[in-house]
Formats: structure tokens, C-alpha cells, sequence
């Protein structure tokens, strides 16, 4: 197992007894009261990529991103007709390894491996309700994902979405802690068609993306 998992579990061991301890706690929860406008978070995590059929050139095969550690920070901003609910701006990066590897085309067994970068550029919504001084929810954003690499002549824009998961919780009027898992999804290809005949008319609609699934943590600075 490597550092970087390592440090991970060490950091959701350590929150989550914390998240407990002050759930227990008396009083409301800051998020939940309107106490702050905004939250500034500063996070990192691990995540894990599903490999995928792509094309490299005219030749079919499997891309695979090495797992690996990510970082971002998020701008939640309260909105004080709803309590618990948030418009998030968010940005998180990911510095990994991309293997191209196919067993087809004229030129027999291709394999590129190089240095890979995957951005997030988004913005959503954050639902929870509040729970003492905990604030479960689940989150919903849509944006761009930027795809760095030079061996693979990739440096381009997929449309994304994220779904995720998680809690809040907040330790004080100027501090807190997120924890969340989320499941990424940016879509490089969609088609449809309409047809009719003998049978009745049909539809069809389709696509290809690529899926990962991350867990982080943070510390809230509530302002």
C-alpha cells in the first residue's frame, strides 16, 4: 500500500470520531443557522479511475489512469431561505499516469505511457439537513474536465458531471470539517436517432465516458 493511502485512512480515521464527538455536542449547527455566509474548503483525497475502449489514432484499445491522489477546494455559499442548502463552485486536480495499450492496428502491439492530469472546473448544489451540528447531504455539480497530456496529444475539455455523498460538520462558528465521496463522470461522446416503421417508431440514445470515484476530506473555514 502506498504513502498517499496511507495517509488517506489516516486522515478519515482521525474525522470520523470527531464528526461523532460533535454531533453529540449541545447547539445548533453554524451551517444550519445562517451564521456565515460562505465556506472556503481546502481539501485532499484519493481516486480511483475505471478503464475504458479509446482510440488512439485509428487504432482500438484500453486506456487505463493509474489511481492516485487529488487535491481541490470548494466555495460553498449559503442560502438563507433554505437551511442546508449551497451553491458550490468547485476545482480539483488530479496528477496521475495514463497506459494506452491495444493489440490491433497495422502496427501490431501499441503501448504509451505517460504523465496525465485531469481537472475538474464545476458548478452545483449542495442539499443536506441539518442534524445538530452535523450536516449530512448530497451534492450534484456540472462543468468542464480538462485532460492534460503530451504523449497522448490530449490538452482538451470533456463536458462532466459529479454526484456525491457526505457530511459536514461543524466544530465551531469559524471551523468545521467535510467529509464526502463522490462519483465523477465526463461524457466524450453522445448520439441518438429517431426512426419509425412497420413496428411503431423508436428512439435511441447513446454515449461513452469515463467514470471515477474519489473519497476526501477538508477543513471548512466558515466566513
Amino acid at each position: 500500500m502506498s504513502w498517499k493511502r496511507v495517509l488517506l485512512a489516516g486522515i478519515v480515521v482521525g474525522l470520523v470520531p470527531a464528526m461523532a464527538s460533535a454531533q453529540r455536542s449541545a447547539g445548533g449547527a453554524p451551517g444550519s443557522t445562517g451564521m456565515h455566509r460562505f465556506e472556503i474548503t481546502p481539501f485532499v483525497g484519493y481516486s480511483w479511475t475505471f478503464s475504458r475502449e479509446f482510440y488512439y489514432g485509428l487504432t482500438a484499445g484500453r486506456v487505463d489512469i493509474e489511481d492516485s491522489a487529488m487535491w481541490g477546494i470548494a466555495l460553498d455559499i449559503n442560502l438563507p431561505q433554505s437551511p442546508g442548502s449551497q451553491i458550490e463552485l468547485l476545482y480539483n486536480r488530479q496528477d496521475s499516469k495514463v497506459t494506452f495499450t491495444s493489440l490491433t492496428g497495422p502496427s501490431g502491439l501499441l503501448s504509451v505511457e505517460d504523465d496525465f492530469a485531469v481537472e475538474y472546473w464545476h458548478v452545483g448544489g449542495i442539499y443536506g439537513i441539518p442534524r445538530g451540528r452535523a450536516l449530512p447531504f448530497t451534492m450534484l455539480t456540472l462543468g468542464g474536465t480538462r485532460y492534460i497530456s503530451e504523449g497522448l496529444g490530449e490538452d482538451n475539455w470533456k463536458f462532466s458531471i459529479i454526484f456525491g455523498l457526505g457530511a459536514k460538520l461543524y466544530a465551531s462558528d469559524r471551523i468545521g470539517l467535510k467529509l464526502q465521496g463522490r462519483f465523477p463522470f465526463s461524457i466524450f461522446s453522445s448520439g441518438g436517432a429517431v426512426g419509425c416503421g412497420s413496428g411503431g417508431c423508436y428512439t435511441s440514445i447513446g454515449g461513452s465516458g469515463l467514470g471515477q470515484f474519489d473519497l476526501s476530506a477538508g477543513v471548512m473555514l466558515l466566513m
